[in-house]
């Protein structure tokens, strides 16, 4: 995604600015000046006013970036926190008390570089704000990923993506984001997960029943919770579709490149009898015997769950518990988005429990 495509999408989209306005926690009662000319010819790419007061000062970065490029977005960014400590506007707005700097870029930033963006320190102020290439959703990036992409450097870790998913399957996601959607609509402001949980998520009685705490952890990677555990506007949109509109943008949005390792090792073979372990083998000795984040990691646990998720979610795939044949029924990446989700419909585990908890949903 180029630097000017982003600028236009903040400019025309008003759903990418409420997205930043949700992120920030304020209103939609704002005004975003684009190409705002503070001092020393530093031209920021939006000024972020909120009642007339400078709430952020955004830099926007492209997605093919080098190293050099993204340091010059700190920099820029520490100018910003600068203006901020010295008051300085010369457009003469005053700044909120709750000011932050925002280095925002496309999610192809932290997957496709040979830069690590957990390897950099920044300003105090600054957040770094990730708009998705495929669906445009924009998410906050905190601290306990950096970390955790910094650690994943440190272990010579490949990153072909950012997003979470393990022990969870994409419908179990799918339900959970309408029901919080559904509680904000009644007026709930902040949901606990735990309780949540006990009192009425596992009545539906799905595979990972005693575990939703991963479907929250999912949404939350995906940009479609806030940390209330209430949806983001771009949530609230998601939480109204289909499930097979749901899971559709999911695979092209978030699980594309861990599908396509998947279906590599597959290698267009109708059964092929192979183990988790040696799926996993597979694609460490690809990677030069370096393990992959979020899909070869944690002996193989996260094999597992993706090939639970195309099992049951997308009926793709086909085996039976213990055995290692794995039936290739189609490759979800060679098909575009409507007829994925014509197969989905057909073949996806989803709909029972999605009926199910639209029953205990009607009993309420």
């Amino acid at each position: 995604m180029r630097e000017n495509l982003v600028h236009d999408l903040i400019i025309q989209n008003r759903d990418i600015q409420y997205g930043i306005n949700s992120l920030l926690s304020i209103s939609n009662n704002t005004n975003y000046i684009h190409e705002d000319t503070y001092i020393n010819g530093i031209t920021a790419d939006f000024t972020l006013l909120e009642d007339n007061k400078i709430r952020a000062i955004i830099e926007c970065k492209a997605g093919d970036i080098n190293v050099t490029d993204y340091v010059r977005g700190i920099g820029q960014s520490l100018q910003y926190e600068y203006f901020h400590e010295e008051r300085i506007s010369p457009k003469g707005f005053e700044y909120h008390q709750n000011f932050n700097s925002i280095l925002l870029f496309p999610s192809s930033v932290v997957r496709e570089n040979n830069f690590n963006i957990g390897n950099f320190k920044y300003p105090l102020s600054t957040l770094l704000f990730e708009i998705n290439d495929t669906n445009s959703i924009i998410r906050h990036i905190q601290q306990k990923e950096l970390d955790k992409l910094k650690q994943a450097s440190l272990s010579g870790l490949v990153t072909l993506s950012q997003y979470y998913f393990r022990d969870t399957r994409i419908y179990e996601a799918y339900i959970l984001l309408r029901h919080l959607a559904y509680m904000s609509f009644k007026g709930v402001s902040r949901i606990n997960r735990t309780q949540l949980e006990n009192d009425f998520l596992r009545k539906i009685g799905t595979p990972n029943n005693k575990n939703w705490r991963n479907a929250f952890i999912t949404l939350s990677s995906l940009g479609l919770i806030t940390s209330q555990n209430i949806p983001s506007p771009f949530g609230i949109t998601l939480a109204h579709i289909t499930f097979e509109a749901f899971a559709s943008k999911i695979m092209f949005s978030y699980m594309q490149p861990y599908v396509k390792e998947l279906y590599e090792v597959f290698n267009h073979q109708n059964t092929i009898p192979i183990n988790n372990q040696e799926i996993k083998d597979t694609i460490y000795q690809k990677y030069n015997n370096r393990d992959v984040l979020f899909l070869t990691e944690s002996d193989g646990r996260y094999i597992s769950s993706w090939l639970n998720i195309l099992r049951d979610d997308f009926g793709c795939i086909e085996f039976q518990a213990r055995n290692s044949n794995r039936t290739i029924i189609y490759n979800p990446l060679e098909l575009n988005e409507l007829s994925l989700q014509q197969y989905i419909k057909k073949h996806s585990k989803a709909y029972e429990y999605i009926e199910k908890y639209n029953t205990l949903l009607r009993s309420l």
